[in-house]
């Protein structure tokens, strides 16, 4: 066979790929679709997926099932939808936790590389909160009295949960040295903090927002990009000199090897009922803040979690 005939031949191939793919995402779905959560029901993230899958059906024109595969640390259910058929009909709620945290402890399977975003529909707030009582106003205060005090302040944390990491992201930036005490949820950190027993609790903002309203506890600074609309008055890390971040993120993503029109698709679907009042409305009747991003720029997301808190859970 000649040269020509050769490039001929694989420029016909990829006309007929290209067209194959174009059909296939113009006649998408073609059957329901499963929404897979890999956490287990009745959790925050399994809440704001069954609210979201009637709305993302009713835009695609097909019934969306969501199914929880928990185990692993959320790599069991990422692995099913990594495996799954690479035709859009199986979906990711993906999370900080199975898409970051668990491949990043050890090897799963898979990476975050191995998908690819669709759009990011919440990312809790992570606040450093001290008791009403503590000496510290500010996070300079809280800094600068940890450094002149190494070993003698205690924090609580789900251990290599997103606010342990967090903390630990935050010792490093300011050089501190902070004594981890391991806790078995953020209620029970809640507690601790009000007793007297740490003197520092990172935590999701739901879990500290009642104590911080009724004055029984002081937030210094809140780990997001943004300040949270809920408390407006709380500071962030950044605007404080350190750029520490702890959103734990719930969102939507595909296996690569999806075609791109279907991803299209998707991302059109996903956009109109994160932006939508409706579901807006009943998530946050859930305590739930509906906090869209697009896939470029929840794919930005995934890859600064990862350099993040690699490097933490590696020991490296």
């Amino acid at each position: 066979m000649s040269n020509l005939a050769r490039v001929f031949g694989m420029a016909v191939a990829l006309v007929s790929a290209l067209c194959a793919g174009a059909a296939q995402a113009q006649s998408y779905p073609t059957k329901p679709i499963t929404l897979i959560v890999t956490w287990p029901a009745g959790g925050s993230t399994d809440v704001i997926a069954r609210l979201f899958a009637e709305p993302l059906g009713a835009a695609l024109g097909q019934p969306v099932a969501v199914v929880n595969r928990a185990g692993g640390g959320g790599s069991l259910g990422t692995m099913a939808a990594l495996d799954a058929p690479k035709d859009g009909h199986t979906l990711l709620m993906t999370t900080s936790g199975n898409h970051v945290l668990t491949p990043a402890k050890q090897d799963v399977g898979y990476t975050y590389e191995d998908f690819v975003p669709i759009g990011q529909l919440v990312a809790a707030t992570i606040m450093l909160a001290v008791h009403a009582d503590a000496p510290w106003k500010t996070l300079a205060d809280f800094v600068k009295d940890a450094k002149a005090n190494p070993g003698k302040f205690l924090f609580g944390g789900v251990p290599n949960g997103m606010p342990h990491l967090t903390m630990n992201g935050l010792a490093k930036a300011a050089g501190l040295e902070l004594v981890h005490v391991p806790m078995k949820g953020g209620a029970p950190g809640a507690t601790a903090l009000l007793a007297g027993d740490i003197q520092a609790l990172p935590a999701n903002a739901a879990t500290v927002a009642s104590n911080l309203k009724a004055g029984k506890m002081r937030a210094l600074a809140m780990f997001g990009a943004q300040r949270d609309p809920a408390f407006p008055d709380v500071p962030t890390a950044k605007e404080q000199g350190y750029t520490v971040f702890g959103s734990p993120f719930v969102g939507v993503a595909v296996a690569k090897g999806v075609p791109q029109g279907v991803i299209d698709r998707l991302r059109a679907a996903v956009a109109q009922v994160a932006k939508g009042s409706d579901f807006r409305e009943k998530a946050l009747k859930t305590a739930t803040d509906i906090s869209y991003l697009p896939a470029k720029q929840f794919g930005e997301v995934w890859a600064r979690d990862w350099k993040t808190y690699a490097p933490m859970l590696r020991g490296k």
